[in-house]
């Protein structure tokens, strides 16, 4: 949402700058023909551009502001080509416009194929000023032409490695590198909207501990302790939902997040991913469900690490009484889950 806000505000602001260059160079030269008729065409630019700067604040859909950025984007190349037909056709400085519109085009159009049809927009909009105003040499065109789509291509492609890397650094800086899961930063964002539903059951939540993990990286070495982090995240996994996600807060602490899910469906889940992570070591779990928890991640993790507390605590006390068979050994599996 706010990168989408920012390029908005961005892309109106550029606009307005665009406009105003073009107005003082109206003013620069008031006596020549058709100034005012300009004049009037760019500074309606600038008017689009500025409510473009204000609505830019308030835009809450990718719809709404794909809308607002192609509303300014047409005022705008509808600005530039009466504005070159009126100063005598594209061989006039006011022809431009068209190039600046090109670099904005291919910078902040995030989709290939729309951004395609709008510079093929625009070329054919310089095309029909070309046609319909005043003579122009053949050579000329065809430079102003070969520029624009030059410029669109670097632009362009410079503008998707960006991108790019941009989304490959906001997944790194949301995700744990070991185990892939969603760290304290990825678990925050992802949990941001599922608090306003209002006193519905759900989301739940579950934290996870592995037990004695301590002993498994100083008997076999951290290597085998960093394979056991991505097999209880690789087997959590298996058992969540499209819609869940499992995110890593500590060394062997895990916090799964399941949206909209009660306090049965938790516990159905919670028993699932007992059985499946212990197949390759013990694991002992608490669980929370707002509203009756908290109504908020924060809440909601206090609660289940209280029960997953409690669940260690009847695991060791489990442990510490004498085996009826004189075996000595635990069962290996899942722990016991913290109950309400």
């Amino acid at each position: 949402m706010n990168e989408r806000r920012r390029r908005i505000l961005l892309g109106a602001a550029l606009h307005v700058v665009s406009h105003a260059v073009a107005v003082i160079y109206c003013l620069l030269t008031l006596h020549q023909p058709n100034r005012s008729l300009m004049l009037a065409a760019y500074l309606c630019g600038m008017a689009s551009g500025l409510v473009g700067v204000w609505a830019a604040r308030r835009v809450t859909t990718q719809v709404a502001g794909y809308r607002l950025s192609f509303t300014i984007l047409l005022i705008t190349l509808l600005a530039a080509a009466l504005g070159a037909h009126w100063d005598g056709g594209v061989t006039s400085p006011a022809a431009l416009g068209f190039v600046t519109t090109t670099v904005f085009v291919a910078n902040y159009t995030p989709h290939l194929r729309l951004m395609i049809a709008l510079e093929v927009l625009v070329v054919g909009s310089y095309l029909a000023v070309a046609g319909t105003g005043g003579p122009a040499n053949s050579g000329h065109v065809f430079i102003y032409l070969a520029g624009m789509l030059v410029l669109a291509s670097v632009c362009s492609t410079q503008a998707r490695i960006l991108a790019r890397q941009r989304s490959q650094l906001r997944a790194l800086a949301a995700l744990d590198p070991l185990t892939g899961a969603l760290n304290r930063r990825g678990l925050a964002e992802f949990a941001s909207h599922l608090f306003h539903g209002g006193c519905r059951p759900g989301p739940s939540l579950l934290c996870l501990d592995l037990d004695d993990f301590k002993l498994v990286n100083d008997r076999l070495g951290h290597a085998a302790g960093d394979e056991l982090l991505r097999r209880t995240v690789s087997a959590a996994r298996d058992v969540l939902r499209v819609e869940d996600a499992i995110a890593r807060v500590g060394g062997d602490e895990f916090v799964v997040v399941l949206v909209d899910a009660d306090e049965p469906t938790a516990r159905a889940i919670a028993t699932r991913i007992g059985a499946a992570v212990g197949q390759h070591t013990s694991v002992s779990i608490g669980s929370a469900t707002a509203p009756y928890d908290g109504d908020s991640l924060e809440a909601l993790m206090l609660a289940a690490d209280q029960r997953l507390y409690r669940a260690k605590q009847e695991r060791h006390r489990v442990a510490a009484r004498p085996p009826a068979d004189g075996s000595g050994l635990l069962p290996r599996g899942a722990g016991a889950f913290g109950a309400p």
